[in-house]
């Protein structure tokens, strides 16, 4: 063999354990998430990548058997032998969300999953408008309608509020998702509102902002093609514990009667990854919890020891009383910031009320589970809230859809 050849399988090679040792790293990172931030990375990389993981496995042990068949050493049968461990770690993984996507009737399109495309890319809203005012600060909301939206009856309202931890985040996180469920027929409205400085803690703002939110598109019903009686609200992280404190109380936002005479009733509530007790989440051990103990202090002005009565009222477990909205709520088991413990007591406590909850707590996975568009995470998300939102939204009734968790 020519020395140019040696140095090209060498590299070749190099290039092929540099590849798979991450990879494999990440797959057993979130399988068994007990190593110190790789945990962290592992429960975000591999439910939206694992389709890729798992060619690139399969692509570095062929290199691994062509190069063994040329000439046999213990590199490359050890290569061969990561690959296989990689491979079947990656299809484990897989075949899991699979069975956690059929069970819950969702169609994964399988091929789609090697997309690269994010859940924020290739979409923009039809229109975008100011719907309060705050001092020094307009809040904006985005409008997302189906092509035919001024055919046939009034359309149902998904109300979105994005997260980032109260300080951080806009209304066009997720834009593709968004755009997806206007073109399966519902007007979506994404919004913003206060978030928190450190000179301005939002605890007693933000959920006003959504419940302003809320009757604004009460009030321009009309001029959106809208059914306000119809009306589902989505929150995910911080954004899911604004949604569910506007719709589990009572209070209408009447302080600015700018935003609306009245708050339209709330059919459903739908939240991904959702802060329950902030209070559990200050306490909470971990790699992120100087970066959670931010978020806290900016949104509620302090520490707990500081502000107890703050943290009790905004626990989101004492509203798990009777009369709330059906709710759905998608968590990942791994999720480093936001305790699921919290999140299965709130469920329990709130199906003991009475109240109609499903909870579908995905395997392998953290915060942002289902960022990539076309992951079998976000496959999964998409079609089990678009049937939860049919459900409830008394238009396309669904026996079939209850939530199997897993």
């Amino acid at each position: 063999m020519t020395s140019a050849k040696v140095l090209a399988r060498t590299g070749m090679l190099t290039l092929a354990w540099l590849a798979v040792l991450p990879i494999l790293a990440m797959l057993l990172g979130a399988m068994v998430p007990i190593v110190p931030w790789l945990r962290i990375f592992a429960s975000d990389l591999v439910p939206n990548w694992v389709s890729w993981f798992l060619l690139g496995a399969l692509i570095i042990g062929a290199l691994g058997v062509l190069a063994h068949r040329a000439r046999a050493t213990r590199v490359t049968l050890a290569l061969i032998a990561a690959a296989a461990v990689t491979a079947l770690a990656a299809a484990i993984v897989m075949l899991h969300l699979l069975q956690v996507a059929w069970a819950n009737g969702a169609r994964v399109d399988l091929l789609s999953t090697l997309s690269v495309r994010q859940f924020s890319e290739a979409a923009s809203p039809d229109r975008s408008l100011v719907y309060a005012r705050r001092p020094r600060e307009a809040l904006w909301l985005d409008v997302y309608q189906p092509a035919d939206v001024q055919a046939g009856p009034r359309r149902p309202v998904l109300v979105v509020v994005h997260g980032g931890g109260f300080i951080e985040g806009s209304r066009r996180v997720g834009a593709a998702n968004m755009r997806r469920y206007a073109d399966s027929g519902w007007i979506v409205v994404s919004i913003d509102y206060r978030l928190a400085r450190p000179d301005r803690p939002t605890w007693n703002l933000a959920t006003r902002d959504v419940r302003c939110a809320l009757r604004w598109v009460a009030a321009h019903a009309r001029g959106l093609h809208a059914d306000a009686d119809r009306v589902t609200l989505f929150g995910v992280s911080a954004g899911g514990n604004l949604a569910m404190a506007a719709a589990y109380t009572n209070d209408d936002g009447a302080d600015d009667a700018r935003c609306g005479s009245r708050t339209p009733s709330i059919a459903a509530v739908i939240v991904k990854a959702p802060l329950i007790s902030p209070l559990a989440s200050w306490q909470r051990e971990g790699e992120l919890q100087g970066q959670q103990r931010l978020y806290m202090s900016r949104y509620i002005g302090g520490p707990p020891e500081r502000y107890p009565e703050r943290y009790a009222a905004l626990d989101l477990r004492r509203l798990s009383t009777r009369g709330n909205p059906p709710t759905l709520i998608l968590a990942g088991k791994n999720d480093p910031l936001l305790p699921a413990a919290s999140v299965e007591d709130f469920a329990r406590r709130s199906m003991a009320a009475g109240n109609a909850v499903d909870l579908l707590m995905l395997p392998y996975s953290g915060h942002n589970f289902n960022t990539t568009f076309n992951s079998i995470t976000n496959q999964l998300s998409i079609a089990t809230i678009t049937r939860f939102m049919n459900r409830y939204s008394r238009e396309l009734p669904d026996p079939q859809s209850k939530v199997k968790t897993q």
